[in-house]
């Protein structure tokens, strides 16, 4: 079953592909009737959810627990970032430290027998993450270490997802996971200073920031000051807050 699982991972590439894909072939491996796979980074206030691809999971949900910035943080997430391990929720026995709002929420829509795994990417400087909701049954450590050995095709097929978002939604996605300096710089950038001024305004070498603006060119997809400004006006203009997270 697994490998079937595997061939027909190989065949997806876009959202709407993960989508079929965990519908017509995960679920028949981890039984399940909503899921959200996300992808996200690491940020000085902790982990910030970019992009999530939600699977019959109730988006009123979603829109109920975002905070001012517009990310999403959950206490299911921030257990795993704790373990590291296959973390299993009851929302009727649920941890001291849950939010009461969120938990509200998360009965009200009648969210059950919840199992989530993430994996880290120390390459793409980010991570997957996994959660599966109203299983015919409380999760197991059966259930747990079939999460675990699917892990890694299930991060494998979301980040291959993720290139498929279109430029502009991709730009945005890149431009958040930028660590604070990067953004600082790139807030200069957009303002057409130069490497000198901005170098004077942050105290640090021209050399320095002439590293930095290669290093965000590269990672923002952009080869010069003209398109970057460009791509920010667009992305300003679609009012996208700093940490939101993107729902699709």
């Amino acid at each position: 079953m697994d490998e079937a699982l595997r061939k027909a991972a190989a065949a997806v590439h876009t959202v709407d592909d993960f989508k079929r894909w965990t519908k017509d072939h995960l679920r028949t491996v981890l039984p399940h009737e909503a899921l959200i796979s996300g992808w996200g980074h690491m940020h000085a206030g902790g982990v910030g959810l970019d992009v999530m691809v939600i699977v019959d999971f109730p988006a009123e949900h979603i829109e109920r627990i975002r905070n001012r910035a517009g990310a999403i943080d959950t206490p299911i997430l921030r257990r795993w970032l704790a373990t590291e391990k296959p973390v299993m929720f009851d929302a009727e026995n649920p941890w001291p430290e849950t939010p009461s709002q969120w938990l509200e929420s998360f009965r009200r829509y009648n969210l059950r027998n919840v199992l989530a795994h993430a994996c880290w990417d120390k390459e793409l400087a980010g991570g997957t993450y996994h959660s599966v909701f109203r299983m015919p049954r409380a999760p197991g450590t059966r259930d747990a270490e079939t999460l675990c050995r699917l892990l890694p095709l299930l991060h494998q097929t979301l980040c291959r997802v993720i290139q498929s978002i279109s430029a502009s939604d991709r730009f945005s996605v890149c431009l958040e996971a930028l660590n604070e300096r990067e953004r600082d710089i790139v807030h200069w950038l957009g303002l057409g200073k130069t490497n000198g001024e901005i170098g004077s305004i942050r105290r640090i070498s021209e050399s320095t920031v002439k590293h930095y603006v290669t290093e965000i060119f590269d990672k923002l997809g952009v080869s010069n000051r003209t398109q970057l400004v460009r791509r920010l006006a667009e992305h300003q203009s679609r009012h996208v807050p700093g940490y939101a997270t993107k729902v699709f």
